[in-house]
């Protein structure tokens, strides 16, 4: 054994330099290579996705420091400290962040789903309401909204000025429902710049006037840095449109593209587009997403000034006074908060109508508007809640609307059988609505109360069948509800369950109680009496499934009022849960129109009906003709 490894230690000796210098040489050539391919794979990787990087390196980056002080507007703000939504968005084109984890932000489409909104409440005339980013927090301003929030402008221009050389747009609604809201602003110019210049140098802030409508304008060609010049230019320069049309989108992309490059070789530059608006704008569809793209190149964020979406609503109302003083309402697209409908439009029957239920505050702004902002780092503010009935905003932050792209909503959507169902079940309500029961019936004599009773049950015997099929199509994603982690989507799963339970109950007792009504006629208790009007009852007289579903109805109700208490979804199932589900008769009396008579035949209910409308066509042309109004496009 000795001898044959001192044979080998020799032969190795020998043969040791020719091994050695080959090993060398091949280590040398593979790493060569290994250098060429990760040096050309990193370089394909950067140009063939991300395209003109260069936007995101270059050394003007896009930066604003950390918020630390007080989130307050005016002297009313209802805010001490920001919440996580914001000091979670300031993250957003800070010099912190490096290129990688830009590129990683553009290449995956899925950003966070914002939940941290704060939503106080306003008070007054027009009501101050500050969104942080990407959501809508309301800070109460006191009783001048517009005032409120333009101090919160103030705070975030100061916040800019302090990093670097700022440039502001202002886009303006060139609509006539904006015309008070624009000299508002403008009044309130000179006392922004005043604050900025007390809180230090102004001499690089750079301001530009935009208006909007079916067409947009550059009012100022070049940013101007005098604030009387500005407030001028608001007040004399914008042309009120009255196309009826708020192209806000295709006006984004123009000023994008306008100023992208503005003064880029004098050093970094801020850029922020603050739009002034009432509506939600026209043409999201077409531009929204090249928008979103070229603010994030531009590193330009966008903010809103406007009006909180009607919760689950496509109209709100303006209210506008005519020359004369007339008043009317005027409808208006606000809405609605989310990108897919995830509401029933269902009528509550067997109760006075209270529009406040369908002119809601969704608490936050109009979807798109909402998205650009919550992409770009800006804020939306509200400076004016929608008329009907407004919630806490300590309640509202778990019910944000899902601000990510549509096409990722409709992705999650398709794959869970709950949020499918509801969201094809409310398209149903949005394309068709319900028809309200007739609940009053003239008994003069059984003939004419058949007639009436026959005719009233058509429109609700078609609504039981489609109740019915909107509910078997909501019941396939009953297996899936557990599955819900939103609050918002349990809030409106188990609400529309709830009343659609109870639609049924109601719809298909009432065709009952009228059925019976024909087959059997009831007979006045009291001679004077002679209509008939149906009530709601604890009662239902309708079988053991109208009952049962009844039962079924209660429990999801009560859920949404225990679970969600103090949302918009919590007071409309408590005001289905104050309505009784069954029917009952009630007899009283009223003279047949034209005459003094409470019963009558036929013949003689006809004459006596055909001389009291003859009498009222004679007292309307006596009337007053009413001066022809042209309705103003909003």
């Amino acid at each position: 054994m000795s001898t044959f490894l001192s044979s080998v230690k020799s032969d190795w000796k020998k043969e040791a330099p020719a091994w050695g210098i080959s090993l060398l040489l091949n280590l040398s050539i593979l790493a060569l290579f290994n250098f060429f391919v990760i040096e050309a794979g990193r370089v394909e990787n950067v140009s063939t996705i991300v395209g003109d990087i260069t936007d995101l390196d270059r050394e003007d980056q896009f930066e604003f420091s950390e918020r630390i002080s007080e989130d307050q507007v005016g002297s009313a703000g209802a805010i001490n400290a920001l919440p996580p939504s914001l000091s979670a968005a300031t993250s957003v084109g800070t010099a912190d962040a490096t290129s990688q984890e830009k590129l990683e932000e553009m290449l995956n489409p899925e950003i966070a789903q914002i939940s941290d909104a704060s939503l106080p409440r306003i008070e007054g005339p027009i009501s101050a309401t500050v969104s942080l980013k990407g959501g809508t927090d309301n800070v109460s301003g006191g009783s001048n909204g517009v005032e409120g929030a333009m101090d919160r402008v103030a705070f975030e221009l100061r916040q800019s000025l302090k990093d670097r050389r700022t440039l502001v747009i202002w886009m303006f609604d060139a609509s006539g429902s904006l015309d008070k809201r624009r000299e508002a602003i403008a009044d309130r110019f000179e006392n922004i710049y005043k604050q900025l210049s007390d809180g230090g140098p102004t001499d690089g802030l750079y301001s530009a006037v935009v208006a909007y409508g079916e067409k947009t304008e550059i009012l100022t060609p070049e940013p101007i840095q005098d604030t009387n010049a500005l407030s001028e230019v608001v007040r004399k320069k914008i042309k009120r449109d009255d196309s009826g049309k708020e192209n806000v989108f295709g006006g984004l992309r123009l000023v994008l593209d306008k100023f992208r490059n503005w003064q880029r070789s004098s050093g970094p530059l801020n850029r922020m587009i603050f739009i002034v608006t009432d509506e939600k704008g026209d043409d999201a569809v077409q531009h929204l997403e090249d928008v979103i793209s070229l603010a994030k190149r531009s590193q330009t964020k966008v903010y809103t000034i406007g009006n909180a979406a009607v919760f689950g609503q496509e109209k709100g109302y303006v209210r506008w006074v005519y020359d004369d003083g007339t008043e009317d309402d005027i409808p208006v697209d606000q809405g609605p908060e989310s990108a897919f409908p995830d509401g029933l439009q269902l009528p509550f029957v067997g109760t006075p109508a209270d529009w406040k239920l369908r002119q809601m505050s969704s608490s936050y702004g109009p979807y798109a508007l909402t998205r650009v902002c919550a992409e770009t780092g800006g804020l939306y503010l509200v400076t004016e809640e929608s008329r009907g009935y407004a919630f806490e905003r300590s309640v509202m932050r778990r019910y944000a609307p899902d601000y990510r792209p549509i096409r990722i909503q409709e992705q999650e959507i398709s794959r869970n059988a709950a949020k499918s169902s509801l969201v094809n079940v409310a398209g149903m309500t949005y394309q068709n609505s319900l028809p309200t029961p007739q609940l009053v019936f003239r008994g003069y004599n059984d003939n004419i109360l058949r007639t009436d009773l026959t005719e009233a049950q058509k429109g609700p015997a078609e609504a039981v069948f489609a109740l019915r099929r909107m509910y078997d199509a909501l019941k396939l994603g009953e297996q899936s509800r557990d599955s819900l982690k939103e609050d918002r989507w349990r809030a409106a799963y188990d609400l529309a369950m709830g009343r659609l339970l109870a639609m049924q109950v109601r719809y298909f007792g009432y065709n009952q109680m009228l059925a019976n009504m024909k087959v059997s006629p009831k007979s006045f208790e009291k001679e004077t009496d002679n209509m008939w009007r149906l009530v709601p009852s604890d009662k239902i007289e309708s079988g053991p499934e109208m009952r049962k579903a009844s039962e079924q109805a209660r429990v999801y109700l009560k859920r949404v009022v225990d679970d969600h208490a103090g949302t918009p979804w919590a007071l409309l199932a408590e005001r289905e849960l104050s309505i009784p589900l069954g029917w009952s008769w009630v007899a009283f009396s009223e003279p047949i129109p034209g005459s003094n008579q409470l019963r009558a035949n036929e013949q003689e209910v006809a004459r006596l009906l055909l001389a009291d409308e003859e009498r009222r066509m004679e007292v309307a042309k006596k009337r007053p003709v009413a001066p022809k109004r042209n309705t103003p496009k909003l």
